[in-house]
């Protein structure tokens, strides 16, 4: 993947996060975990434990988000200097060699 596919996947990520449909859907997915756990029983420790695994998912799943929305502003950040250098693809290509 280029860089520019970077920041465009960077900017698609960063929509998602902004999204308040996807921000109340998090929500309430996380709310709804943490009632069902708070609701299930002491002797459940295998749905506990489910609970546990889909509240990290979920965390995870806007780690990666947010992860992608980095990454985006970083080649973003590359692609800016390469233009503020102005250089041609010969003297870019001995730069990273060296």
């Amino acid at each position: 993947m280029n860089q520019q596919q970077q920041v465009q996947r960077g900017i698609d990520a960063s929509a998602v996060l902004d999204n308040a449909a996807y921000q109340e859907a998090m929500a309430l997915l996380k709310t709804a975990v943490i009632q069902q756990w708070k609701e299930s029983s002491i002797r459940d420790a295998e749905g506990q434990r489910l609970l546990l695994q889909m509240a990290r998912i979920a965390d995870q799943f806007e780690g990666l988000l947010a992860g992608i929305v980095e990454r985006g502003k970083l080649a973003k950040k590359k692609i800016d200097l390469d233009n503020l250098r102005n250089e041609n693809e010969a003297r870019k290509f001995m730069r990273r060699v060296l």
